[in-house]
């Protein structure tokens, strides 16, 4: 899960960023299975749930290589989704 906490870490300087407090969002991640359709290559994916503690709204997102959840979760933020 490197991967997620690199992300999870930009994530937050973008939060911050934008002039919100990133201790008002929790993150999730959790292990998705392989893709059986992967042509016997490994795609590590998991699903982040993202949660604004000040309006309890959420968002779900899929990380893993080839995916931007980060983008994903800063135009979401950005475009008044969490408000």
């Amino acid at each position: 899960m490197e991967m997620y906490e690199q992300e999870k870490a930009e994530a937050i300087r973008r939060i911050e960023a934008m002039g919100r407090s990133a201790g008002d969002f929790t993150f999730e991640a959790a292990m998705l299975p392989p893709d059986p359709d992967g042509g016997g290559m490994f795609t590590v994916q998991y699903e982040i749930r993202i949660r604004d503690t000040t309006t309890d709204k959420g968002l779900l997102a899929i990380g893993g290589i080839g995916s931007d959840w980060v983008g994903y979760f800063e135009e979401a933020l950005s475009e008044g989704f969490f408000d």
